[in-house]
């Protein structure tokens, strides 16, 4: 399989996951949390799960949500899981998965499908699309598009890099866990920000920042835009390129 090949089959996954979630969505809404894990025959539960956020328990049918997650949290781990489920389910779509990826980076690209799917289901791709072109690439979006429908603020970025298509990023740096970024390259979740960093300054002074940014970790974003709100510094960029690319 070519480059180009690989490329165009791995936009199609893409295209096919957020068909899956949103015609679940549209059968299953309003998705609380209850209404989700019903969806695909399971129920749902909090429980003790170490170095996870959910787990999906196909004997039991039983999806489990890590405990001390938030409410909004907790329906981003439900409609991930979900999204598990429904890949399993499309054999098709699982014969081009393997086709596409291998090894690590099958997992990977698993993971990054089904929280594609997850943001589309809970923040439905068009919303964002009308965001985004009301305010362009706003790091505003994060925490309004998250307050608006009652997501997480990762399941926000999630949606909106998804939107913004390959070589863009979202991070929030500060608070707990500092940062969330989607997807990597880097920064990765964890890195802590040097003092010398523009980012920083964003944090300082409380004056945003546009333009040409090196990231933490080595990532080059040809467009960012940072601005701080609340005690931390929310990103969003687009041209990343990671260190030697």
């Amino acid at each position: 399989m070519t480059a180009a090949e690989t490329r165009r089959l791995r936009a199609a996954l893409e295209a096919r996951v957020l068909e899956r979630a949103a015609a679940f969505r549209e059968r299953h809404a309003p998705l609380t949390p209850d209404r989700m894990a019903a969806g695909i025959g399971f129920r749902w539960r909090v429980a003790a799960i170490a170095g996870r956020d959910g787990l999906l328990d196909a004997a039991s049918s039983t999806i489990l949500v890590a405990e001390g997650q938030s409410p909004r949290r907790q329906r981003f781990t439900l409609a991930h899981e979900v999204m598990h489920r429904l890949i399993e389910e499309d054999g098709e779509l699982l014969s081009d998965l393997h086709e596409a990826y291998e090894g690590a980076a099958l997992e990977r690209a698993l993971e990054r499908l089904c929280n594609l799917g997850a943001a589309e289901m809970l923040l439905p791709r068009a919303e964002v699309a009308r965001a985004l072109a009301a305010s362009g690439p706003n790091p505003r979006l994060l925490w309004e598009l998250a307050d608006r429908f009652g997501v997480s603020e990762p399941a926000a970025a999630v949606a909106v890099v998804g939107a913004l298509g390959p070589g863009s990023l979202a991070a929030v740096f500060g608070g707990c866990p500092p940062p969330l970024s989607f997807p990597a390259p880097p920064p990765t979740r964890g890195t802590v920000l040097p003092e010398d960093h523009p980012l920083a300054a964003v944090l300082t002074t409380g004056l945003p920042q546009r333009g040409t940014l090196e990231l933490p970790g080595g990532a080059r974003a040809e467009r960012a835009w940072a601005r701080p709100w609340r005690g931390r510094v929310y990103l969003l960029a687009t041209g990343v390129e990671a260190a030697g690319g």
